[in-house]
């Protein structure tokens, strides 16, 4: 306890706050007004720390950047910005995605929020690794968190947007996985043959590399086999509520593609054998037999079992897509146009993924520059 015949007691000038010790707390107090125009308070124990303390907050006053104290710890601000600023602005799964990966936090959750220091991140991300979590996983932690801090660094909760300081986790992405010509045919030759209920649905995969949510979402009105058209505008997606017909993540994944006439044909026949078909053709193309969805759970176990039969080793069934995309690419398609086919958003996200697979014009181009230059 400091000797209180020194008088501890330094109060500074009207305004700019003070450093005082409370003897019932035994805690060194600084007090001052915040540019919010409210008065605020901190306790240390050491009295050189509270002094710096008082000076930094005096200093970011004066130069328009203070950010008035809070006690709302990581836990909080993460529960907070996920019911508060995304429940009502995102799809039901991207926020039930958001409160499973929040659970991963908990070691920092305690952690004031503007006390929270990138070490302290890094050590959690260490622990990550250590419980068994994949890399891919703690870089999703790690863009959670990114999100959370950039919306408290810009509502003036935190001094500084301290994810700005942290390097993304390196992970390394797999390679996409394909069929080659010959397990294609395998593949459709079984479900033909042995799967009938199933054929159409692998059958389009092949020839429209369409997400399974968007083939399993597809109804009648979205088709037109005069055109021979396909008009993607809604996914089925599962949640806690269970299976909803949503729209597409991105404005991109709304798009209208075209099916061989084969694809036609089987789809024609499938609409023949409709019973109730209503007004609208509402009504979903690929249903269970007791004429409800199919769950994506359902129909995985159906590929699995496609697979085995076809003597294919096993690759998910989003194998299917890329390997539409691939073959595209492989054939010269251009690379804009496999894009928009796909849905995707970025050209350079096609490019990242299916990059490899772009047929190499390198020997063309150096033909091309030697008549250029009359070499």
């Amino acid at each position: 306890m400091p000797d209180k015949k020194k008088k501890p007691n330094r109060n500074r000038k009207h305004g700019e706050g003070s450093v005082s010790y409370d003897t019932t707390r035994q805690k060194w107090q600084v007090a001052f007004y915040g540019s919010d125009g409210k008065r605020h308070y901190k306790r240390f124990d050491d009295e050189g720390v509270a002094n710096a303390y008082l000076i930094e907050q005096l200093n970011n006053i004066n130069h328009g950047c203070f950010v008035a104290p809070s006690e709302l710890t990581v836990g909080q601000w993460v529960i907070e910005w996920i019911e508060t600023y995304k429940k009502n602005s995102v799809k039901r799964t991207t926020y039930e995605y958001y409160v499973y990966i929040s659970k991963y936090i908990a070691p920092i959750g305690d952690i004031k929020l503007q006390d929270l220091q990138p070490y302290k991140i890094q050590k959690l991300y260490n622990g990550l690794l250590k419980r068994g979590l994949s890399k891919t996983t703690i870089h999703k932690v790690h863009a959670f968190l990114r999100s959370t801090y950039k919306t408290a660094y810009s509502m003036d909760m935190v001094q500084k947007d301290i994810m700005e300081l942290i390097p993304a986790p390196k992970f390394e992405k797999k390679p996409v996985e394909i069929f080659d010509k010959e397990e294609i045919k395998s593949i459709l030759e079984t479900a033909k043959a042995k799967f009938p209920n199933r054929y159409p649905i692998v059958l389009l995969d092949v020839t429209t590399g369409m997400r399974m949510g968007e083939i399993l979402g597809l109804r009648w009105c979205d088709v037109d086999l005069s055109k021979n058209e396909i008009f993607i505008r809604h996914t089925l997606s599962k949640s806690m509520l269970g299976k909803q017909l949503t729209t597409p993540k991105t404005k991109a994944s709304i798009r209208k593609i075209s099916i061989p006439l084969e694809m036609a044909n089987v789809l024609r026949k499938l609409k023949n054998n409709v019973a109730n078909m209503d007004i609208k053709q509402e009504t979903f193309i690929f249903k269970t037999r007791n004429d409800t969805l199919i769950d994506r759970r359902t129909l995985e176990r159906s590929w699995e079992r496609i697979l085995y039969n076809a003597k294919v080793p096993y690759r998910k069934f989003h194998a299917l897509r890329h390997t539409h995309a691939t073959t595209l690419l492989a054939e010269g398609i251009p690379i804009v146009e496999v894009s928009r086919r796909l849905g995707h958003s970025k050209i350079a996200h096609t490019l990242d993924l299916y990059g490899q697979s772009i047929k190499g014009y390198d020997e063309k181009i150096s033909d091309k520059i030697s008549k250029i230059y009359n070499l």
